[in-house]
C-alpha cells in the first residue's frame, strides 16, 4: 500500500491542549502507512494590548501554512481552536481550495468533517455544578476575544444555563479578556468597580472564566487585592491545563478531551482515505474537574512530589534553553561569516533545545527581505539545507529541488516532523524542521529561541551590510570621483605608514608631484570634456606605471601626487619614463590630435623620524612641488 502524505496545520504546539491533541493524532496514526508533517506557528494576538505591534510578525508567521503544495498531499488536518483570529479566514480559504481530503479539529467547519469538544455539554456541566452544588446565584463570565468562535459559544452557553435557572444573565455580566493571565488585574478591577457602584456585595458568587489561563490570572489579581478564593468568590476555568492542577488554589475546570479529539480526528481521516462515509460533526465530551477554587477539594491536599519533580525538570530544560539562546546571541554578534553563524546554530540545535532532530532550511536570497503573501509567491522559490542535526549527526548541506521541503532521507523515514517558520517580522527567511520533545518546555521559550535564530541571521546580514557601507563611505571619503585615484586625504592616510616603513628599513621615501601642462588651453579649445579626458589619461598612466606599491593621488585640479616607498634614483627615473610613455600610448589609441605633457618633480629622502608627521608630509610635498615648478618653468621657457 502506497504511503499517504498528511499535512497538519496547528498553532501553539507547546500549549498543553495542542500537545495533547497532537499526541492523540499520532496515537491513532500508529501502525498506519502515513507520513505526517506538522506546520506550526507561534502568533502573537493572545495579548491584545500588544496586537497592533505584532501584526507584521503574524504576516511572516503565516507563511508556514503556505509552504505545502496541497496537491502533493493526500489529506489536510487543521486544529483551528488555537489559531490566531487573523489566520482563520486565510486558512479557511486554503481548506476550501485544497484538492485533498480535509478534517477540522476544535471547531465546526461547514464543508469538512469536524471533530470537536462537546462544549455545550462540558461548559454547561461546569456552570450547573456551581448552581446545584455550591448554590451560586450571582455569576459573571470572563470571555475571550469576540472574533474567536469558541469564546462566543461559551458566552451563549453561560447565558443559556443561567436563564434556564431564572438567574440574571444579561450582557452586563460579560467581561472581555485576552485568554492570557495578564488580563486578570484589569478584569478584577472592572468587576470590583461595578459591584461597588451597585452597593452591597463586593464580588459575585462565582467568576466563570473562558479558559484556565484567564482564571489563573483572575485568582492572582484577587489575592493581590486581599480577596480569598473560594472564600470570597469561586473562580473556575476551562481546559484543565497542567498549571491548573498545580495552581494554589488548584483550579476547578473542565478537562477538554484533546487527546480523544486528536484520536477521533485521525480516525475520521482514515475512514475518508478508505472511501467510507463519516459524520459531519463528531462531538467528544469533556470531564468535570472539581478542585480547591470552588471548595470541592480541601486545602492542604497537594501533589508535592509531582510538583517538585515537574518543577525540577522544567527549570533544568529552561536553563539549558536559555544557555543555548545566550550562546546564539553572543556568538552571532561576533561571527564573521554566515558559515560561522550556521555552525553556531548547529551546535545549539540538539544539545540544549529539546529537539531530537533540527534542520534549518533558508529560502534562496533570504538576505533580500522577501515578503511571501500567497502560495503563488512560493511557486518558484527554492530552499537550501544550511545546517542542523539529523540522527545525532550534522545534516548534509544541500539545495532542495523546487517544491521539496524536506531532504529525501527525512521524507523517507517514518518520523513525523514539525515545521516552524523562521522570519524577521513580515520578512520570510525559511523554516526549521524539528522532531521535538514536547514535555516541560513552554512555547514562549521555544518561540524565543526561534526568534533569536532569525534575529542573529538578520543582524549578521545587517552588520555586514554596515561594514560594506562603511568601506564604501571610506572609499568615497578619500577617493577622487573623476579619476578613481585617492584624493588629498589619501595622501595623508598613507604617508605615515610609508614614512615609518622607510625609516625602519633605512630606505628612501619618494613623493612625486605631477602637474599637467597647458590644461587651460585644452579646456578653452576642445571643451571641458576633453580636459576631463586628459586628467583621466594621466591617472590611468600613473596606475599603469606603478610597479612597487606606489600610491596614486589626485590632489586637485590638474595636480597629481605619487607616494612611493623604498625608492632610489633609478626607480624614480623609470617611473617618470613609463608615465610619459603610457600617456603618449593612450593618446595614440584614442586618436587625439593634441598632446598631453606633464611636469614632474620628485623629492626622495630617508626619513629621520619627526615629532609631527603632518609637518613631514607637508615638507616632502613642498620639496616635490619646488622640483616640479623648476621643470614647469623649462616648459614655459621652451614654449616662449
Amino acid at each position: 500500500m502506497e504511503r499517504k502524505k498528511i499535512a497538519v496545520f496547528i498553532s501553539a504546539l507547546y500549549e498543553d491542549m495542542v500537545r495533547e491533541t497532537v499526541e492523540g493524532l499520532l496515537k491513532a496514526a500508529c501502525g498506519e502507512n502515513l507520513k505526517i508533517l506538522f506546520f506550526t506557528s507561534f502568533a502573537d494576538n493572545h495579548t491584545s494590548r500588544n496586537y497592533d505591534r505584532y501584526q507584521d510578525y503574524d504576516i511572516g508567521e503565516f507563511v508556514v501554512y503556505l509552504l505545502p503544495d496541497l496537491k502533493e498531499y493526500d489529506a489536510l488536518i487543521t486544529f483551528d481552536t488555537y489559531m490566531t483570529g487573523s489566520f482563520i479566514e486565510p486558512i479557511d480559504r486554503l481548506k476550501n481550495e485544497a484538492p485533498c481530503r480535509v478534517v477540522t479539529l476544535g471547531t465546526v467547519k461547514e464543508g469538512t468533517p469536524s471533530v470537536v469538544n462537546d462544549q455545550a455539554l462540558s461548559f454547561a456541566e461546569l456552570i450547573e455544578h456551581l448552581i446545584s452544588v455550591h448554590g451560586c446565584r450571582d455569576m459573571v463570565h470572563v470571555a475571550g476575544q469576540r472574533e474567536r468562535s469558541f469564546c462566543e459559544e461559551r458566552i451563549d452557553i453561560f447565558q443559556h444555563v443561567l436563564a434556564a435557572h431564572d438567574l440574571p444573565a444579561g450582557d452586563g455580566r460579560i467581561y472581555y479578556g485576552t485568554l492570557r493571565p495578564e488580563c486578570g488585574p484589569e478584569i478584577v478591577d472592572a468587576i470590583v468597580a461595578d459591584y461597588a457602584a451597585k452597593g452591597g456585595k463586593k464580588l459575585p458568587d462565582a467568576i466563570v472564566c473562558v479558559n484556565d489561563y484567564t482564571a489563573i490570572g483572575v485568582i492572582q489579581a484577587l489575592e493581590d487585592r486581599g480577596f480569598q478564593v473560594p472564600k470570597d468568590v469561586i473562580v473556575t476555568g476551562y481546559d484543565d491545563i497542567l498549571r491548573a492542577r498545580f495552581n494554589e488554589p488548584s483550579l476547578t475546570t473542565s478537562a477538554q478531551p484533546f487527546f480523544r479529539v486528536g484520536q477521533a480526528g485521525m480516525d475520521t481521516l482514515k475512514k475518508l482515505l478508505r472511501g467510507e462515509k463519516v459524520k459531519p460533526v463528531t462531538a467528544v465530551p469533556g470531564t468535570l474537574c472539581c478542585r480547591q477554587s470552588c471548595g470541592c477539594e480541601p486545602f492542604g491536599v497537594y501533589q508535592r512530589d509531582l510538583i517538585r519533580e515537574k518543577y525540577i525538570r522544567t527549570v533544568s530544560n529552561l536553563e539549558s534553553l536559555a544557555f543555548s539562546n545566550t550562546n546564539l546571541v553572543l556568538g552571532g554578534a561576533v561571527d564573521d561569516t554566515v558559515e560561522d553563524i550556521f555552525h553556531e546554530i548547529e551546535e545549539g540545535c540538539l544539545r540544549e533545545t529539546g529537539f531530537k532532530d533540527a534542520v534549518l532550511c533558508l529560502i534562496h536570497g533570504w538576505e533580500q527581505q522577501k515578503m511571501i503573501k500567497d502560495q503563488e509567491s512560493l511557486r518558484n522559490e527554492r530552499f537550501d539545507v544550511v545546517c542542523g542535526i539529523w540522527h545525532g549527526q550534522p545534516v548534509k548541506r544541500q539545495s532542495l529541488p523546487k517544491g521539496q521541503l524536506l531532504p529525501a532521507e527525512m521524507m523517507d523515514d517514518d518520523r513525523p516532523y514539525y515545521i516552524f517558520p523562521v522570519h524577521h517580522l513580515q520578512y520570510f527567511l525559511g523554516y526549521f524542521i524539528v522532531n521535538p520533545e514536547l514535555k516541560e518546555l513552554g512555547q514562549l521559550h521555544i518561540k524565543s529561541w526561534l526568534v533569536s535564530i532569525s534575529a542573529i541571521l538578520v543582524n549578521w546580514f545587517l552588520r555586514n551590510q554596515l561594514k560594506d557601507t562603511v568601506k564604501e563611505l571610506e572609499y568615497l571619503y578619500q577617493t577622487d570621483v573623476l579619476t578613481g585615484l585617492y584624493n588629498r586625504r589619501g595622501y595623508y592616510r598613507f604617508f605615515e605608514t610609508y614614512y615609518e616603513e622607510c625609516r625602519a628599513a633605512g630606505t628612501e621615501l619618494a613623493v612625486f608631484l605631477i602637474d599637467m601642462n597647458d590644461m587651460k588651453k585644452i579646456n578653452d579649445r576642445y571643451g571641458h570634456a576633453e580636459g576631463d579626458f586628459c586628467l583621466c589619461t594621466i591617472a590611468g598612466a600613473m596606475r599603469g606605471s606603478a610597479r612597487h606599491e606606489e600610491i596614486c593621488i589626485r590632489t586637485g585640479g590638474d595636480e597629481f601626487v605619487v607616494l612611493a616607498k623604498n625608492y632610489d634614483q633609478a626607480m624614480e627615473e623609470t617611473y617618470m619614463r613609463h608615465l610619459r610613455e603610457q600617456i603618449s600610448q593612450s593618446l595614440r589609441r584614442a586618436g587625439k590630435n593634441y598632446q598631453i605633457t606633464v611636469s614632474i618633480g620628485c623629492y626622495r629622502s630617508v626619513p629621520a623620524g619627526a615629532v609631527s608627521i603632518q609637518n613631514e608630509a607637508e615638507l616632502y610635498l613642498g620639496n616635490a612641488d619646488k622640483a616640479m615648478y623648476t621643470e614647469k618653468q623649462k616648459h614655459y621657457d621652451f614654449d616662449a
